[in-house]
């Protein structure tokens, strides 16, 4: 009896190599169909995986660029604050180019009054020199007398030239300040030398006879700063301890001993309270008739910026900081941001 043909079955006829018989496979219908669906399935899922994978790729390398992006733009704003700060800094050093190049023409036109200064030092240190106990000082009116002692003693200071309040900017900003101060000393040297050669030839003439004027007057008068009244070295021109040359001196040097009391010299407010390099601890005082006291190479300072004094109050220990070869007080007084003798404002038998 002849079989019936399964219509739910699809024959599938295998040919292999040459020579090899045809294999005959059997299989359902379902089978069939569900076989290339699932490979479909497959498919589509890899290129999906694929698709997701790549997006994500996609949206991290978008954020790093946007963050590399934001990098280089901080780097731009950095190298522009630079390239102005460059800028600002070539301005400055031009402007101190210039400075420097007038402070050498000034120092042209004061060598030969140098010159002569020396030979002036050099003949009143000489044996035949005679020198009197009581300190004789000058000032733009004239020679003045006080009861004050003068000293031999080799404790001297070293501040010859008077500065004021101070990266690449700020140590710029310090050189003009300093520049500023030295051009302002050699107008005064400029001023005073031919003056206190004119003084020092006409004293020797009349056989060194000491010409007096009155004490300028203050409404109220500097007092001694110190307890000691021996000065060490005098306001202007004299030999400097360090180098053996003449040189400025821009106050006068009281000596004493370490932890002595420093006292206010009038009633004003504390501006400055530092130390620096030459100057060691100092305080500057600033008082209402317009002058300026500063007293350097302190061992000690017992107020503070802003805080406000009265005349006689201590205000620190005597100390040699700095640049000092002993235990001194450098007193200074400043007017109009140039320094004067002292001895023309200090009260008499202070």
């Amino acid at each position: 009896m002849k079989s019936q043909p399964d219509h739910n079955q699809i024959t599938l006829l295998v040919v292999r190599d040459a020579g090899r018989p045809v294999r005959q496979l059997r299989i359902s219908k379902p089978l069939a169909f569900a076989i290339p669906a699932a490979a479909a399935l497959s498919i589509s899922s890899l290129v999906t995986s694929m698709h997701y994978h790549s997006s994500q790729s996609i949206a991290q390398l978008e954020a790093e660029a946007a963050a590399l992006s934001l990098h280089n733009l901080r780097m731009e704003i950095q190298v522009a604050d630079k390239e102005e700060a460059l800028q600002q800094l070539q301005m400055e050093v031009t402007d101190l180019s210039e400075e420097a190049d007038n402070i050498k023409d000034k120092l042209k036109s004061v060598s030969e009054l140098e010159q002569q200064l020396q030979s002036l030092i050099q003949k009143q240190n000489s044996p035949d020199s005679k020198e009197s106990n009581n300190v004789t000082t000058s000032s733009s009116s004239g020679v003045i007398n006080h009861p004050v002692k003068l000293s031999s003693s080799s404790q001297v200071g070293g501040e010859y030239i008077a500065v004021y309040n101070s990266e690449a900017v700020n140590l710029v900003q310090e050189t003009k300040d300093d520049f500023a101060e030295i051009r302002s000393i050699l107008e005064e040297m400029v001023n005073s030398i031919p003056v206190t050669i004119s003084q020092a030839k006409k004293a020797d003439t009349l056989q060194a006879t000491k010409i007096t004027t009155p004490k300028s007057k203050l409404s109220s008068a500097v007092m001694w700063p110190t307890l000691s009244k021996v000065i060490t070295s005098s306001f202007g021109y004299r030999t400097d301890p360090f180098k053996g040359s003449s040189a400025f001196h821009s106050g006068i040097d009281i000596a004493g001993d370490i932890g002595d009391p420093v006292f206010s010299a009038q009633d004003g407010e504390v501006i400055t309270v530092d130390q620096k390099g030459a100057r060691g601890k100092f305080i500057v005082i600033k008082h209402s008739n317009g002058l300026e006291t500063w007293y350097m190479h302190l061992s000690s300072m017992n107020v503070s910026p802003g805080e406000k004094v009265v005349k006689g109050q201590k205000i620190g220990g005597l100390g040699s900081t700095g640049r000092s070869t002993g235990p001194h007080l450098h007193f200074q007084v400043v007017k109009q941001n140039k320094p004067v003798n002292p001895m023309g404002y200090i009260q008499q038998n202070s």
